[in-house]
């Protein structure tokens, strides 16, 4: 027994021994990775801003910027506005651009060892000189890679029309064709920490609006804010003329002429539901028929709908947002079936209170509307214009609880 016992405590040792040498080897490989991770990110980063300096030098006073300018531009003349390959400027993309691109993620990469050194005197221990040359020989074989196969990497691929980015935090192929269809906007190239930061993560200038409850305080505001965007055009659809609960054929020829449609009317009477939920349903359904954003633009056609907090709070007792509260969480399906259309992008604004003619707030509709675009600016299609904080607790709802509606996307 006794033989048997220490037998079987030499096997405990033995397998606790490699076991405790995965968990060092595990240890070695990310201790070796975090510094490649660290330096290709502050890489990516200087790459996003000087990338976002080159495109500012157009008109440049200074020849030299200029020149650099044009050898980038020459990366957009070959993968082009249409997002497609044009074959007349293969060698200038091969042989101009996308070296210029290199050196520049090289110098990212220098600069950002040379931080971690100045900053961290012991940053040595962690960060050598070898992960610098790692990742600079892992920077030239992809560029050599991208060149050899005529500059076309996962990122450039060929599209009809931009599709509905699925990535909130890399960049993809969906998220960089938009930067070649608004070659001022979209311009992170890994991570998207620089068009969260500078608010280049949409376009909206050429644009054209149509809008429901333009005569209420938010539709106001909105308008407002889209007048100081400079977008093409913005086309109200006054309830009662152009369109009702029971009939939506004036709005037909408004959808025809717009790319992004704004939902912003709402009630708290008995047709709270007709107005709050079936209304623009049908409002949607019309649009993604009728709208010629597909034929006109590159880019995906739009719906804003203005939800509110009501779809997470209860109604305390109040007849009246009871009513509201049904109307809008009777939506919340469809909006989540829209959310995930592949034939639009949908945005579901939902804010706190606002001062209207609904009753009073802490806050206005300009600063909800302000609050709104500056998400909007930052790509979010779920937006919560709140000071409660409910609105964030109701993503988790919207994302995670509510099902799809009966028309479910492809």
């Amino acid at each position: 027994m006794a033989i048997m016992g220490s037998t079987f405590l030499s096997l405990a040792d033995t397998n606790s021994s490699k076991v405790s040498q995965s968990f060092q080897i595990v240890g070695h490989f990310i201790a070796s990775l975090l510094p490649l991770i660290y330096l290709f990110s502050v890489s990516s980063i200087f790459f996003d801003i000087v990338h976002y300096q080159l495109h500012q030098c157009t008109r440049s006073s200074h020849p030299f910027l200029r020149r650099l300018e044009r050898i980038h531009h020459f990366h957009h003349l070959y993968y082009n506005r249409k997002m497609k390959f044009d074959q007349r400027y293969l060698r200038q993309n091969q042989f101009q651009a996308l070296p210029l691109e290199l050196g520049f993620q090289i110098i990212g990469s220098c600069l950002g060892y040379m931080l971690a050194v100045l900053v961290a005197p012991n940053a040595k221990a962690w960060i050598t000189e070898v992960h610098l040359w790692a990742l600079m020989g892992i920077q030239i074989l992809r560029s050599t890679f991208v060149i050899c196969t005529s500059g076309r990497d996962s990122n450039h691929l060929t599209y009809q029309r931009a599709p509905k980015d699925p990535n909130w935090i890399f960049v993809g192929p969906e998220f960089h064709c938009l930067h070649h269809v608004y070659p001022k906007r979209y311009m992170s190239s890994f991570i998207k920490c620089f068009d969260w930061v500078w608010g280049t993560a949409s376009s909206l200038r050429t644009k054209r609006f149509v809008l429901t409850g333009g005569s209420g305080a938010f539709g106001q505001a909105m308008i407002a804010e889209l007048r100081r965007e400079g977008v093409q055009s913005i086309h109200t659809l006054k309830f009662g003329s152009d369109w009702n609960n029971n009939d939506f054929g004036g709005a037909i020829s408004a959808f025809s002429r717009s790319d992004v449609l704004i939902l912003a009317h709402g009630s708290k009477g008995q047709s709270a539901v007709e107005s709050n939920c079936d209304s623009s349903v049908e409002l949607v359904r019309l649009f993604k028929q009728h709208s010629q954003a597909k034929e006109l633009h590159s880019t995906l056609p739009e719906v804003w709908y203005v939800g509110s907090e009501i779809e997470l709070h209860p109604s305390w007792g109040n007849t009246e947002l009871q009513r509201y509260s049904a109307s809008k969480r009777k939506f919340l399906p469809h909006a989540r079936s829209f959310f995930d259309d592949p034939e639009i992008l949908y945005r579901h604004i939902v804010p706190s209170s606002f001062s209207s003619s609904m009753g009073c707030a802490i806050v206005s509709a300009t600063w909800t509307a302000k609050v709104t675009m500056w998400w909007i600016h930052r790509g979010a299609r779920y937006i919560p214009a709140t000071y409660t904080g409910i609105a964030y607790l109701n993503y988790l709802k919207f994302m995670w609880w509510v099902p799809y509606g009966q028309q479910m996307p492809a």
